[in-house]
């Protein structure tokens, strides 16, 4: 038999492309998307690199070597501030090679805007001497402080705080008192910029800056040297060896950059790493559309396969056609996607260094790997997807093909199968893993392997699904005749709609379980502070500042007074370093009343007042130590000087509320935090709590940082970081959703196209424009539906199951998000509605002859 040559072959195959360009377009979009966001992820996290190069090789210009304090080797230590002594900077100054030197203070503070609130949140507010060489600071207003009494401000301080030239701005640190400051200068930096990384400023003299931030030592952050001409950097750096000494260190300006480009890389990796798996999320559930299209459209050309095979077109060929219609649009599509994702990488490089480090100028980087990265995947999802379809065309007999316009569906059994034992091995994971069976660190592992396997289980069976769930949404709308019609289409094809529902089923999954799982966390909290906690309002600031909140303790006196409370506390935190080992530390003057307030109960000893010489400890610290009653330990607070022996007085059992370490408030003058950070109030019995939070309020008005809460408030401020996690993965919905409307609209109008006769034919007898559009209304909106109840099913029981193997963790209360859950059912039907106006508008505008005589 001849077989038909290649050239022709592919001539056919661009030809029957140039015939279904609209619906291969719509099928390209999703591989557009996928590829976008994957180009996008490696541009952005390539450009933010390059420009915090730029920007840090800008910083130190001209400078040869910097001089800094030797890096402490715990948390505790790196919060203190220590700095080059004035001793080591006259010894740099004098040593060979120096042609001069300058120095840097910096560190946070907080200052007040023009209604006496806390300027910041993420982003600081950070002191600064004016003489600093770090970064180029350029006046637009006003003048440099030349006293101790004068500041000039950032721009963005000036916008942020509604404080300008002349005003008067108040600003204090962990350690100085609130001190009033008379604005002389309004400053910016090069290329226009307001801020640096995003936060604001206030430059001081020299003097003033180490008065915040050193407690008026004469210290500096930071020195940079200026070698003298003919002097490398090799030789200063050996110069500099015995002026340094060992309290500081040396390093070259080329360090320092990667050093800090090293540390900007970690945040850029964070939204990369988001972007990219929006992409990847694209890119899988493209994997449904791309099938499901080609599955569709092959089943439509089963006569013009059958022509092609009768005149010689082997098996083979008919696989290489179609593959090489995939491979075709897939590279256009990816090409397409590689374009807009770079461009949109640049675009959010722009933004993101726009807010992130408020840079006007901004370096694009296109890395070779996120062209090759988008390509690859493009092209490699679009061919993978089409290969299925190829090879169940290439196995069509002619004679069979050339019988009837279309073919049946093929059988669902052996998916079905699979699908069953798949999800039947994942729910045996899950069980085995939810009763302890594998073991403490198995147990877990089985739970995840298990989610994921009933996860591919329920995907793979969709199908057989889709006909019991399908006719029980269409009884909803099964009241007309073109509902009827309209559940029947939806429900007589259960692979299609399986494949068409699959995009939006994985997505709202994925973000239900996710959901599922953060309302549980936060329900646990909620319920665990009602059940142990028996303080009803707490004095706290907000978790999200860059400096620790804190307050006067005189403000306690005030609120013992208030009527209506029984008891209050306050408490003041520090790492320290205990027996070699870094520990939380907490003192108070009241460690009776700290325990009572926050439900907790000792072991052992007693929970009278500490005196100076003793500590307490709860069990797991005390274990992990190896100390019990009676032992004894020494403690380096963050300012302390000296190791103090302190005796264990009590042991405390586990309380998430109670755990480390208590001393007595002696101390606290050697904690970084030199004043309370938090206040437990015990309203009485009866007590107006409303009242007593309104006392508190106004004893609070000179205290900016922190504010009164109640339980519901305070359970919120601890669980705001879930509630970005939240608006994250709705994100991640949307997305979905995206693509979950191009593979309605695609099946919809391919569904259309091939029943066109049939539309005739009921065009014919008496169904109206408006039956027919309502017809393919309810089939698109009954798909969708479909999929987000699968898919609100599957997750809400993947979060059920991961909530339960982390009961030992503290999560134990399962809460489903019902006003999530009620929002993706409404988003859904509104992708049905959209998805179903371009084929619903097509079919009800055929032509009733045409139809008829339509093959």
């Amino acid at each position: 038999m001849t077989r038909l040559r290649p050239q022709s072959l592919l001539r056919t195959t661009v030809k029957g492309m140039a015939a279904r360009k609209a619906r291969l377009a719509l099928t390209g979009l999703a591989v557009v998307l996928g590829a976008a966001f994957i180009a996008a992820a490696l541009v952005l996290t390539a450009s933010i690199r390059s420009t915090v190069d730029d920007l840090n090789g800008a910083a130190y210009a001209g400078v040869d070597l910097l001089v800094r304090p030797v890096e402490p080797e715990t948390y505790g230590e790196r919060l203190v501030r220590e700095g080059v002594s004035a001793e080591t900077l006259a010894a740099v100054e004098a040593s060979d090679g120096v042609e001069r030197v300058s120095t840097t203070v910096s560190w946070m503070i907080n200052a007040l805007d023009d209604n006496g609130k806390v300027v910041g949140g993420f982003a600081p507010t950070s002191a600064v001497n004016w003489g600093d060489e770090s970064t180029d600071r350029e006046l637009r207003e006003g003048r440099a402080p030349e006293t101790d009494g004068e500041v000039a401000v950032s721009a963005k301080f000036a916008t942020d705080s509604g404080l300008g030239l002349g005003d008067t701005v108040t600003a204090y640190s962990m350690t100085s008192d609130k001190t009033e400051y008379a604005i002389v200068g309004v400053y910016g930096y090069p290329g226009g910029r307001d801020s640096l990384s995003g936060g604001t400023e206030l430059a001081f003299t020299t003097e003033e800056a180490q008065y915040l931030v050193f407690d008026g030592r004469d210290v500096y952050s930071m020195v940079a040297v200026h070698a003298a001409d003919g002097t490398s950097g090799a030789e200063l750096l050996d110069a500099l060896a015995p002026a340094v000494g060992a309290e500081a260190e040396t390093v070259t300006i080329e360090d320092y950059s990667a050093e800090m480009s090293a540390e900007t890389a970690e945040i850029t990796g964070v939204i990369g790493n988001f972007l990219l798996g929006f992409g990847l999320v694209a890119v899988f559930v493209s994997v449904f559309l791309i099938a499901n299209t080609f599955s569709i459209v092959i089943a439509g050309r089963l006569k013009e396969i059958a022509m092609m095979r009768a005149i010689g077109a082997g098996r083979g060929q008919i696989v290489r056609s179609v593959l090489a219609e995939a491979l075709i649009l897939g590279a256009l599509a990816a090409l397409a996607g590689t374009i807009v994702g770079v461009a949109g990488g640049a675009g959010l490089t722009s933004a993101v260094a726009g807010r992130l480090l408020d840079s006007a100028q901004v370096s694009v980087a296109i890395p070779p790997s996120a062209v090759i990265a988008a390509l690859a995947v493009g092209i490699g999802v679009t061919v993978v997807s089409a290969l299925v379809p190829a090879l169940r065309a290439s196995k069509t007999p002619p004679v069979e093909a050339m019988r009837a316009a279309v073919k049946a569906d093929k059988p669902i059994t052996g998916v079905t199968v699979t699908g069953a034992v798949v999800t039947a091995a994942g729910a045996a994971a899950m069980a085995l893993g939810l009763t302890g069976s594998l073991g403490d660190r198995a147990d877990l592992a089985g739970v995840g392997i298990g989610a994921g396997l009933v996860f591919v289980g329920v995907t793979l069976l969709t199908a057989w699904l889709s006909r019991p769930l399908v006719a029980a949404l269409g009884a909803l709308w099964s009241w007309s005749f073109a509902g009827k019609l309209g559940r029947r289409n939806a429900a007589r094809n259960p692979r299609r709609t399986a494949g068409t529902a699959a995009a939006l089923m994985i997505g709202v999954t994925l973000v239900t379980a996710t959901a599922t799982l953060l309302t549980s966390v936060k329900a646990s909290l909620t319920d665990y502070f009602q059940d142990n906690v028996k303080a009803e309002l707490f004095v706290t600031g907000p978790l999200t500042a860059a400096v620790s909140p804190s307050f006067d303790p005189a403000v306690m006196d005030g609120i013992r007074e208030v009527e209506g409370v029984d008891h209050a506390v306050e408490m003041y935190y520090d790492l320290a370093d205990i027996d070699g080992t870094e520990q939380y530390v907490n003192a108070t003057t009241d460690f009776a009343g700290i325990v009572g307030l926050f439900g907790g109960t000792v072991a052992e000893g007693d929970d009278g007042a500490l005196a100076d010489d003793e500590i307490a400890v709860n069990a797991w610290a005390a274990e992990d130590l190896g100390v019990g009653m009676g032992d004894t330990v020494t403690a380096t607070f963050s300012r302390g000087t000296e190791a103090r022996e302190f005796t264990v007085a009590a042991i405390l059992d586990d309380n998430e509320n109670t755990d480390g370490w208590y001393v007595a408030a002696t101390y606290t003058d050697e904690f970084y935090t030199t004043k309370p950070t938090m206040a437990l109030i015990d309203v009485a019995d009866g007590g107006d709590v409303a009242a007593v939070t309104a006392a508190v309020d106004g004893l609070l008005a000179n205290e900016p940082e922190v504010s009164v809460q109640n339980h519901e408030d305070f359970v919120a401020e601890m669980t705001v970081f879930y509630d970005f996690a939240i608006i994250a993965i709705q994100l991640l919905l949307g997305l979905a959703m995206v693509v979950a409307v191009i593979g309605v609209v695609n099946t919809l109008v391919l569904s259309v196209l091939e029943r066109t006769r049939e539309l005739g034919m009921l065009r014919a007898i008496g169904m109206t424009r408006g039956q027919t559009t309502r017809m393919v209304t309810v089939e698109s909106v009954t798909i969708a539906l479909f999929g987000a109840i699968l898919g609100i099913a599957v997750g809400v029981a993947l979060g059920w199951a991961i909530q339960s193997a982390l009961v030992e963790t503290g999560i134990e209360v399962f809460a489903v998000p019902t006003a999530l859950i009620a929002g993706y059912l409404g988003a859904a039907v509104l992708v049905g509605l959209l998805a179903a106006i371009a084929p619903a508008v097509r079919a009800s505008k055929v032509d009733i002859l045409a139809a008829i005589a339509y093959e």
